[in-house]
């Protein structure tokens, strides 16, 4: 006799690939986390969890709740499994658990550290400063492509020491390693399915080329001191596939998620005027921007786990190797956390009190990365652009992908003079 199980249904406004949700993803959770705080999604064959403390619980239990589920469970086509065999990409940084884990990020992390980073800040602040130069004159564009992302992925080629003609392929990686990840629970048809894997094969040959090419190196970039790491007994602590695997998380990671976060307050500042005018009065306040967008719109909405026993949240049971998406997007507008949750306010008294780059073992490396350059691009941005705003009413363009929703564009306009670098700038 085959056992009724019971699985709680979302509420009916749950549609991860709607343009309700897509439009202000943290509303629709907000009867979800009275109602059933627990739900399974059919057509993503997963749990979602919505409350704060429930995502806070299983964020800081990785023996009940393990990362595999982020790669463990793609599928790769025969084709070219030789060169991206499943175990390969099973180890990204996201789905390992420690020890492995803790041993990988050990040695990715140095790159990322935070005095390494604010080293780095004037010519991030240079670079945006170059950028805005090209099209300053013309009081509108597309600023997703034009800015945000030509920001993010400048200081990205810079901090792996890539040459120019590695551009185009990282720009492509951070789309289709996006792509490869979600295809475990959103499949790709023909012809994306080929032309994506084909692409991301050849990025992690040509990848692993340069890893090898710098086994001997002494540079301080972050492939360098990846390929030169040893382990205790003096081999190389990472091979140069994985270390492959593991700058394809970075070219996507490190440029996307702080670039919709820029477009995010942009828009957001579109609406809130008098907050706009604080920032602008007083610099120190931007890094306080970056904060209340990422907790208000999390680039990244989900965080997955797989249950390794059979265990419960909120009442409901989840059978050992059931997937659960944890809302992020959900924890950081909790009314338990945070009051007035939905509101946009540059003035919260705990701004880093959220769940935008997750927490415990897999809190996001590159968070110094994105914090600093997310503050530095959006001040510049609003220095040089007088009266920048997000045109109004322009049409959604998404990439509809449940995990990640990538936003393509975001069409603004300002209707002031531009302003002019100082000197002191343009030298940085």
């Amino acid at each position: 006799m085959t056992q009724t199980v019971n699985r709680p249904a979302p509420p009916p406004e749950f549609d991860p690939y709607s343009a309700t949700y897509l439009r202000d993803p943290a509303a629709v959770f907000q009867r979800a986390r009275e109602e059933t705080p627990v739900f399974w999604y059919e057509p993503l064959g997963t749990w979602i969890v919505t409350r704060r403390a429930d995502v806070d619980a299983v964020l800081m239990d990785w023996e009940t709740w393990s990362c595999q589920a982020n790669g463990g469970r793609l599928p790769v086509p025969e084709k070219y499994a030789d060169v991206v065999p499943p175990e390969l990409i099973a180890e990204i940084m996201i789905s390992m658990d420690p020890p492995k884990h803790t041993a990988a990020r050990k040695v990715a992390q140095r790159g990322f550290l935070k005095p390494v980073i604010e080293a780095l800040a004037p010519e991030i602040e240079a670079r945006a400063h170059r950028i805005i130069d090209g099209f300053a004159h013309l009081g509108a564009a597309e600023l997703m492509e034009t800015y945000c992302l030509e920001l993010t992925t400048q200081t990205l080629m810079a901090l792996l020491g890539l040459p120019a003609e590695d551009e185009s392929l990282m720009r492509q990686l951070r789309d289709d390693h996006f792509r490869v990840l979600a295809s475990g629970r959103e499949p790709m048809r023909e012809p994306e399915h080929s032309e994506v894997w084909e692409r991301y094969t050849t990025a992690q040959l040509r990848l692993r080329q340069l890893a090898q090419e710098r086994r001997e190196g002494t540079g301080k970039d972050i492939i360098t001191l990846m390929a030169t790491a040893k382990d205790r007994e003096g081999d190389p602590a990472l091979s140069v596939e994985r270390i492959a695997m593991h700058l394809t998380e970075f070219a996507a990671a490190g440029t996307d998620t702080t670039a919709q976060a820029m477009a995010n307050a942009i828009l957001f500042l579109s609406s809130e005027q008098d907050q706009l005018a604080d920032a602008q009065a007083d610099s120190a306040l931007w890094p306080r921007v970056f904060e209340e967008t990422v907790r208000r719109r999390p680039s990244a909405p989900f965080a997955s786990r797989v249950a390794t026993t059979d265990t419960q949240i909120a009442g409901v049971t989840i059978r050992e190797g059931e997937m659960v998406w944890l809302a992020l997007v959900s924890a950081n507008t909790d009314p338990a956390g945070v009051t007035d949750p939905l509101r946009f306010d540059i003035h919260r008294e705990d701004p880093g009190e959220h769940y935008a780059f997750t927490k415990g073992r897999h809190t996001c490396l590159g968070a110094p990365l994105g914090r600093t350059q997310g503050a530095i691009g959006l001040r510049v941005a609003y220095e040089r652009l007088a009266g920048l705003h997000a045109v109004p009413d322009q049409p959604q363009d998404f990439l509809p992908l449940a995990m990640l929703p990538i936003r393509r564009s975001l069409q603004v306009a300002w209707d002031g003079p531009t302003t002019t670098p100082t000197d002191e700038s343009r030298e940085s």
